[in-house]
């Protein structure tokens, strides 16, 4: 059976944009150890459904992260809801992980 290619199995466009966020996870105290509660991340791209992140730390599939987005020229940020799709080791340099985050609201 041979499996769809990236662009098949993607319901929306990515675009790439890179600019940093500060995020912090919804656990309630639930953490792994290995991951803080906060953490800082590089969005690598996004779409209408979610964002690709890159972080120091590997984010656990189904965990829901909190962060906000700057708005370009403007002095707000707005808050989103994402909850972790996949995560992938990426290299031996910091950040060494990619992960694929899908919009809740």
């Amino acid at each position: 059976m041979t499996q769809p290619s990236d662009q098949e199995r993607r319901r929306h466009e990515r675009f790439p944009q890179v600019f940093e966020v500060h995020a912090r996870s919804l656990l309630s105290g639930q953490t792994p150890d290995a991951l803080p509660k906060e953490f800082d991340g590089r969005i690598h791209n996004l779409s209408d459904g979610g964002v690709c992140i890159l972080s120091a730390c590997p984010l656990p599939a189904s965990m829901f992260i909190c962060c906000s987005f700057p708005v370009p020229d403007a002095p707000v940020s707005i808050p989103t809801l994402m909850q972790v799709r996949w995560t992938a080791k990426r290299g031996h340099k910091s950040p060494s992980y990619i992960s694929g985050l899908q919009f809740v609201v």
